[in-house]
């Protein structure tokens, strides 16, 4: 049987051997979020992010063998509620998940939930943050009576290089998200069934 001190020995070898996990935040430049060219929707939206959701931390691989871990919805959500923003009149924060129920009561006339996928990845050895971010943003839009009208899907990307992240080592991810967050905004604004 293992002791105490040949546990510990084998525990940090584990961890040596896996690689670190290094925090980072993957906000986006929220300057750079651009609202639709379309007219402001003169509705009501809600948005739900689930409290697991908002809690959920991410790891996924960096550089040298490391990885990264952060917290997508809860990064991603303040630039999610400026595309809102900028996509319909009025934009709240729904605390349950959206039922007619609660639209109605709330005079909501669209609700939004997003699914956020990250990947990351990185062709280097020796630094750890990545050199390439994906965001894929799912945003499942429900009507007032709470039948599901449209489902959003994007894409976000980013690269960086050595000499442009060694200031700013999520620069990658930031960008992705920027991307996705844009190109969001752009579905959002040309969806017909929002306007009717």
């Amino acid at each position: 049987m293992l002791g105490r001190v040949e546990l510990m020995l084998a525990a940090t070898a584990i961890a040596v051997l896996a690689g670190c996990a290094h925090p980072i935040v993957i906000a986006p430049d929220i300057a750079s979020i651009k609202v639709p060219a379309t007219p402001v929707i003169d509705k009501k939206a809600g948005y739900f992010i689930s409290v697991e959701n908002r809690e959920l931390e991410v790891t996924t691989p960096g550089g040298g063998g490391d990885k990264i871990r952060y917290f997508p919805y809860r990064d991603l959500e303040t630039g999610l509620y400026k595309v809102l923003a900028g996509t319909f009149s009025s934009v709240t924060r729904l605390g349950k998940a959206p039922t007619a129920e609660i639209l109605n009561a709330e005079g909501i006339a669209f609700a939004i939930t997003p699914k956020i996928t990250t990947q990351s990845n990185s062709d280097s050895i020796v630094t750890w943050p990545p050199t390439s971010f994906t965001v894929e943003l799912e945003c499942h839009t429900l009507a007032q009576s709470g039948s599901e009208i449209a489902t959003t899907r994007v894409v976000g990307f980013g690269n960086a290089t050595f000499d442009e992240f060694k200031s700013d080592f999520p620069l990658a991810a930031k960008r992705a998200s920027t991307d996705a967050l844009n190109k969001l905004s752009t579905e959002l604004g040309a969806l017909e069934a929002l306007r009717n």
